[in-house]
């Protein structure tokens, strides 16, 4: 429950810039540099989880960080939605949860759209759906059934 306070207690502020996360993410998972990964075996499932409160308010060259419903929205959109296909060509399964919790920011469309599928995009408005939504993602991981 503390931990529940804390996160509830949770202001957004400053700037979201999605598109990095996700491409860090995917390259984490990627073998060789950056980030120096090991190979993985054979058909071995990656997962990206995005936890965002979906504004999606800057990229590297777009946006003023604070807001949205500015003229660059849809350029740092696509630079999201680039990101997202790309790792999910490559096979990454992605997951995105989005942090509504005081409830009046609608839909975050580029988190949805981000999902491998609509089972794996969460909308959250409380404090306490975030760890709800992470033993739902952790069921359906390791429900993943091996064999030959």
């Amino acid at each position: 429950s503390s931990l529940n306070t804390q996160i509830g207690n949770m202001q957004a502020s400053g700037s979201t810039n999605q598109a990095i996360g996700v491409a860090h993410g995917w390259q984490m998972l990627t073998p060789g540099n950056p980030y120096g990964t090991p190979s993985v075996p054979p058909n071995t499932s990656r997962y990206i989880i995005l936890l965002s409160d979906g504004l999606n308010t800057q990229d590297r060259w777009y946006g003023n960080g604070y807001s949205e419903n500015t003229s660059d929205d849809a350029k740092i959109d696509d630079r999201m939605n680039k990101a997202c296909s790309a790792a999910k060509a490559d096979g990454v399964i992605v997951y995105s949860l989005y942090v509504n919790i005081n409830g009046s920011d609608g839909n975050s469309t580029p988190l949805q759209n981000c999902a491998t599928d609509s089972s794996k995009y969460f909308v959250l408005t409380s404090a306490s759906q975030i760890s709800t939504a992470f033993a739902t993602i952790a069921q359906q991981i390791t429900n993943v059934r091996v064999s030959k």
